[in-house]
């Protein structure tokens, strides 16, 4: 009986002591807020850039502010990236923490090789790697310029990244965030398509890296985020801009707020909405063994700008601008599934939505899914709704006539 009650201890106390296996002292670390990956022209390596955080010029006070730049950015090259990750301490004298990484940038020129699903291994695979960093492409250039540019308004510049990610997303809506774990499942999808946002930078790059680009009204060097990059089987295979990408978004369901825009009829004038709600259900259907997909959007906003000689007061007008927008919104949808089927690359996820409605016509069309995508009818549905027309009632050009 004793032996038994010791041995229950013994097995207590390993369980309980365990948890501090892998303490690693604060001065002992690098945190790592940003990572960048190309591959190399001569030898066909990866070259991995971690964006560092300087401590001592982060910290608060007067002693941590204005001596240097808040990060660092370290590059080294490898056959694998993880080979990178432990080579970078013949520059790096700490050990690489990847818990606070808020961004993945990848190279161009890497992504249209199909780089993307070894990155992704890793970053599943590798234990310290944070999977909620946001996954974006370096559009026509290479993640370590953009990665190494300094920013004015944060002085972390892969936080100002982030930010400007849920920004634009949250009141612009043509490039939705996407982080690692929702990369994984859209590649483990059935349609296989993906969209992700792009990033370029923008000025020069050398003035970009010193601390006078912090310190201008105007910075000559900026970073921006720029296009949405279409993804096919993990290879880069083309970009959308401007309100085709918006199409992209509004079929995924992914528009938070946005701003539309429209010439008036009866004038030059042009009139702006806010669109405040927006919601997108798709509807898949199977008819003589032929797919059918419905996307129906209904959506709000308010008219926050407009310089065009109409009553706002009339119902019947405000119907028409109802129209008008809702126009709008079908034509960004058509033109980005116009797109995709001449790619023939489902990015919508038009594939998962058939599988979920009738799954043994799926296992019939997923075979050549490609040249079915591409020749299947979509219906598009909208309704849109002026629910307000800000604190003035008429135009004030109206008013003058």
């Amino acid at each position: 009986m004793k032996h038994m009650i010791l041995l229950l201890w013994l097995l207590s106390g390993m369980i309980l002591l365990t948890a501090c296996w892998d303490h690693r002292e604060s001065g002992d670390i690098a945190l790592v807020m940003g990572m960048g990956i190309d591959k190399t022209e001569e030898d066909n390596l990866y070259r991995v850039s971690f964006q560092i955080v300087n401590p001592g010029q982060v910290a608060g006070g007067e002693t941590g502010q204005g001596r240097g730049t808040a990060v660092t950015t370290y590059s080294e090259t490898g056959r694998t990236i993880f080979e990178t990750v432990r080579k970078i301490s013949k520059k790096v004298p700490r050990l690489l923490s990847f818990s606070h990484t808020v961004v993945l940038i990848i190279g161009e020129d890497l992504a249209t090789e199909g780089g993307l699903p070894m990155i992704l291994d890793f970053s599943e695979r590798y234990y310290d790697f944070r999977s909620t960093a946001l996954v974006l492409v370096a559009r026509e250039g290479q993640a370590l310029p953009i990665l190494s540019i300094l920013s004015p308004l944060e002085r972390i510049p892969a936080m100002k990244i982030q930010e400007t990610v849920q920004k634009t997303e949250r009141v612009w809506g043509e490039t939705p965030q996407r982080n690692i774990n929702d990369v994984v499942q859209t590649l483990s999808s059935k349609s296989k398509g993906l969209s992700l946002g792009g990033i370029s930078l923008v000025g020069n790059l050398t003035e970009g890296q010193t601390s006078a680009n912090t310190k201008q009204a105007v910075p000559t060097t900026l970073v921006k985020i720029n296009g949405l990059a279409l993804f096919k089987d993990g290879k880069l295979k083309g970009w959308l801009d401007d309100k085709e990408a918006r199409g992209v978004a509004w079929i995924q369901n992914k528009i938070k707020k946005t701003v539309l825009s429209s010439k008036c009829k009866k004038n030059d004038g042009t009139m702006a909405i806010e669109v405040l709600r927006s919601n997108t259900k798709i509807k898949a259907t199977v008819k003589q063994g032929k797919p059918e997909i419905t996307v129906a959007i209904r959506g709000e906003g308010h008219l926050e700008e407009i310089t065009c000689p109409i009553d706002l007061t009339n119902p019947k007008l405000i119907f028409q601008l109802n129209n008008t927008f809702e126009s709008q919104i079908e034509q960004e949808i058509t033109t980005a599934v116009k797109i995709a089927q001449e790619q023939k690359n489902d990015v919508f996820g038009f594939g998962e939505a058939i599988n979920r409605a009738n799954p043994k016509a799926w296992k019939q069309m997923k075979k050549q899914w490609d040249e079915t995508f591409a020749d299947m009818d979509v219906q598009i549905n909208v309704e849109f709704f002026i629910r307000g027309t800000g604190l003035r009632k008429q135009p004030l050009i109206l008013q003058g006539n």
